[in-house]
């Protein structure tokens, strides 16, 4: 008895041919059964029936993925004729979601990785039942609990394994064992061939006994958190001990040995030490080299291609440099390459065009250089090109060049290329299978071709950041299985269907059409849209109730820069929205903040800036407990500052500015540990400035500008840790969510000017205070902040001197501490400051003369910083210094102080 049906989850709508109930007592009576296959059924949690004792010339019983629940005891005790088994509960999958991208490196990270879907709850605390079964050639309990079994309490929990000495085959994925497996105990399994135990929490080496079971020939122990290093284990064929970061591969000694059956090697996700050796051909027998995401440094060695059976080789994700060998052409059976994402360079080889079984050709996100092989169109049999990302250039006729091919995808994007469209040509069945296309930045012109709309197959469509002109082809949004489209960064026009289609074929569904010229009402998004960007158009009329109902159930929707009116619909977070990114900024949106913003939980990033918002901010976004980005700048909001803010405590940016906000900053702020942004400038808000602030060890810039703040500006304001140094990296401030950037919009008086920095960088610092009430000193502790490169503390009651050690700010830029009551000196170490270029002291009670230096004397050539300085001589102004100024000492660049500057100057 045998079941047909073996899919664990269905990917169609047809009805299942499953079985749906449960088991009949008459099966029992079928005595004299020696084959029972039940597997892929649905028996509705029910239990393993002890009547499955009763089949004693049962031979072959396979239960897998029918949906138990059920602890195994003595079901199959006596079942002594059995030599097949299966009782797995769990299926793999792979999970491609996991994509990461680091904005300060610009690289990516596809981290994919192997799960278990769990298709049944099955359990053992003992595995005794096991030794009745003598003549079990195949045991597969993948899923089956055994937690309780193989705890430390059971030292002795595999010993029932061990007497099964025909066992051929044993897999244990996914069991929750922990510990290492006690190979001791298996002395008699020298038949063993199979040995799988992945997905297990065995924290520890592998076992080096392994050696002994010289039968062996697979060995999977991927996922299992193994420790220490590979043991020597030539007798095998298979070997998978990937996604195990503790693991150390030394490549050089592992290949040191001869493995000479082993055919498959896995080590991706390890910790792999050394470059690959040029006795790599030591393996001679490899047919998949998988090594993604190991750190491998070095080059490819030309012995690689002494691997004559490799059909698989992946390098992706590491640290290759050095060009790819001409001698690659001798892996005759290669189908698949991969070399995503490393460093190397040079021309792709045009021996590559030898290989003609070469199926998959990935070479992303390196630095290679050259044209494109035109020869790659005698590899008949390649379906995937993607050299996305590198320093390729020429001319590429599109679709001509890969008409002899029939790809499944094609990516060019990113490079100096300049790829032609064929406009006259019409596709009829070409490219009938193509499902990925990627142009981006290949210096399209003219409108998009409509051949691309015969492209029935496509899913993922890239065209962005070209110079296209004209009107999206009304067909692009009925091709039926297109669920990723992006066209941003052109210059079409026109308007959008009224509603947009995509397809959830994909793990996220996506339409990206921002910065173009885009105009009318917004289209009704698509269903279960993922990312919805349609920034930065020419959009108008009002955030319809259904659409805000759609976008509600998006992952990041972006509508900002666009000229929308009425207000913002409460649908728009609707209860069970997943929204992560809500950006509507720069529009003419009027109204509240809607309450409804209490189902929007999974916010992390919200922009609502620059529109016409009044009201206070609603205490419901408290429920936003993960959110790092908070815009509300240059609208009308009023009351006092949101005492929720407190819960959030994985904020990053404060953002606003311009509004009507009232009374005292509260002291919570200062418990905001992960705070970089503090703008806050242009409100109402008075009382003093809390010195908790100086706590956030991450602020790199504060503005509380154009209040009535009053009290002194903070005594520790040089803890401020991060500003204490000069920052060496440029980090951009903000986050990749769902594949897209969300960054943060800062203005900041910068050289006598307002600017709106777009974009921000960890070297964008600075503190104003600038326009309040604030009186006292300037604290001397601010001279530490030798990162900071903005300071303007203009227009207060701020008296005193300047600090003598302000010279050792060297990163200052900016400098504006007029318009307050400053007195004595200007301070010579002033001169020191080498990137200074505006500088402010103007309107103060300064005496004294000017200081001067080679670089000092051109930051303010017309005089304009000293103006309003009646007791200040010396260039740049007109009044003559009458008298000496004795020994003005100077830090010099050790710390130390220099001897006496004495300037003597004659009377006049």
């Amino acid at each position: 008895m045998r079941n047909l049906y073996s899919d664990v989850i269905s990917t169609t709508s047809e009805p299942s041919d499953a079985l749906n109930g449960t088991i009949s007592p008459a099966l029992f009576n079928l005595f004299h059964l020696k084959h029972l296959d039940l597997s892929y059924n649905n028996f509705h949690y029910s239990k393993i029936h002890n009547r499955f004792s009763k089949f004693k010339s049962l031979i072959y019983l396979n239960l897998s993925n029918s949906m138990f629940s059920s602890p195994i005891k003595n079901q199959f005790a006596n079942l002594s004729t059995l030599q097949y088994l299966d009782v797995s509960c769990s299926s793999v999958i792979f999970d491609f979601s996991s994509f990461s991208y680091s904005i300060s490196t610009l690289e990516g990270s596809y981290n994919y990785t192997s799960s278990y879907l769990p298709t049944s709850y099955v359990s053992s605390t003992d595995l005794s039942w096991l030794r009745g079964l003598i003549n079990l050639k195949v045991l597969n309990l993948a899923g089956v609990d055994l937690s309780v079994a193989s705890s430390a309490r059971s030292t002795s929990w595999a010993e029932p394994i061990s007497v099964l000495a025909n066992l051929r085959e044993l897999s244990l994925s996914d069991c929750s064992i922990s510990g290492p497996f006690p190979l001791h105990e298996s002395h008699n399994l020298s038949r063993l061939l199979h040995l799988r135990m992945d997905s297990n929490p065995l924290s520890s080496p592998i076992p080096i006994q392994l050696a002994n079971f010289t039968s062996l020939t697979i060995l999977d122990l991927n996922n299992c958190q193994l420790q220490d290093s590979m043991p020597y284990l030539p007798q095998l064929q298979y070997l998978d001990v990937s996604v195990n970061k503790d693991l150390m591969v030394d490549l050089v000694h592992m290949f040191d040995h001869a493995w000479p059956k082993l055919q498959l090697l896995s080590i991706t996700l390890t910790n792999v030490v050394g470059q690959i050796p040029s006795f790599v051909s030591n393996a001679s027998s490899l047919v998949y080299l998988l090594a993604s995401h190991c750190s491998i440094r070095g080059s490819l060695p030309d012995s690689i291609s002494k691997l004559v059976q490799l059909q698989y080789l992946d390098l992706s994700f590491n640290y290759l440099s050095g060009s790819i060998p001409y001698s690659i052409s001798n892996l005759r059976n290669l189908q698949a390459l991969n070399l995503f994402q490393n460093g190397l360079d040079g021309p792709i080889p045009n021996s590559v065009c030898e290989i003609s079984s070469l199926a998959v050709l990935l070479l992303r996100d390196n630095n290679l250089s050259g044209s494109v092989p035109s020869c790659i169109i005698n590899l008949r049999k390649l379906q995937v090109i993607d050299v996305t990302g590198n320093n390729l250039n020429g001319t590429i006729s599109f679709p001509s060049m890969f008409l002899e091919l029939n790809p499944v995808m094609i990516s060019l994007s990113s490079n100096f290329l300049d790829v032609k469209i064929d406009v006259n040509y019409s596709l009829t069945s070409e490219f009938e299978q193509l499902k990925t296309l990627g142009l981006q930045d290949c210096n399209l012109k003219g409108y998009i071709p409509t051949f691309i709309c015969n492209m029935t197959r496509l899913a993922l469509l890239d065209l962005s950041f070209n110079n296209l002109i004209g009107s999206i082809p009304s067909c692009i949004f009925k091709l039926p299985h297109l669920s990723y489209l992006d066209l941003s960064n052109n210059k079409l026009e026109g308007t959008l269907p009224p509603s947009i289609y995509l397809t959830q074929e994909s793990p996220i569904s996506v339409l990206q059409l921002q910065r173009n010229k885009l105009r009318g009402p917004l289209p009704l998004p698509p269903k279960s849209v993922g990312l919805f960007d349609l920034s930065d158009n020419e959009f108008s009329g009002e955030i319809s109730e259904e659409v805000g109902e759609r976008l509600s159930k998006a992952a990041h929707v972006s509508l900002s820069g666009n000229n929308l009116s009425g207000s913002i619909h409460s649908a728009i977070c609707s209860p069970g929205s997943g929204l992560k990114v809500l950006e509507i900024s720069k529009n003419k949106l009027s109204g509240t903040i809607p309450s409804t913003l209490k189902y929007c939980s999974s916010l992390i990033s919200l922009n609502f800036g620059a529109n016409n918002l009044t009201g206070n901010i609603p205490n419901e976004l408290e429920r936003a407990k993960n959110l790092k980005f908070l815009q509300l700048y240059e609208n009308n909001l009023n009351g006092t500052f949101p005492t929720f803010i407190r819960q959030l405590q994985f904020l990053e940016v404060l953002s606003m500015w311009s509004n009507n906000l009232e009374g005292g900053i509260p002291h919570f702020l200062g418990s905001l540990s992960n705070l970089r942004i503090i703008s806050l400038s242009s409100n109402m808000l008075n009382g003093s400035i809390p010195e908790e602030i100086t706590d956030l060890h991450k602020l790199q810039f504060l503005d509380l500008s154009n209040n009535k703040l009053s009290g002194s500006v903070p005594e520790k304001i040089g803890n401020l840790e991060i500003l204490k140094s000069m920052s060496n990296t440029s980090l951009v401030v903000g986050d990749v969510i769902s594949l897209v950037y969300s960054g943060v919009v800062l203005q900041i008086q910068w050289k006598k000017a307002t600017e709106q920095l777009g974009t921000v960088h960890t070297y964008n610092t600075g503190i104003d205070l600038s326009r309040n009430f604030l009186e006292g000193n300037i604290p001397r502790d601010i001279c530490l902040l030798k990162g900071l490169k903005m300071l303007n503390l203009s227009h207060n009651h701020l008296h005193g001197e300047i600090p003598m050690n302000v010279g050792s700010m060297t990163g200052l830029e900016s400098l504006d501490l007029s318009f307050n009551k400053l007195s004595r000196n200007i301070p010579l170490s002033l001169t020191l400051i080498d990137p200074l270029s505006t500088l402010d002291l103007s309107y103060n009670n300064l005496s004294g003369m000017i200081p001067r230096g080679s670089h000092f004397d051109l930051v303010s050539l017309d005089g304009s910083a000293y103006v309003g300085n009646t007791l200040l001589c010396g260039h740049p102004t007109n009044k003559i210094c009458e008298q000496v100024n004795p020994s003005i000492s100077l830090p010099n660049s050790k710390g130390k102080q220099t001897s006496s500057w004495c300037f003597m100057l004659r009377l006049l």
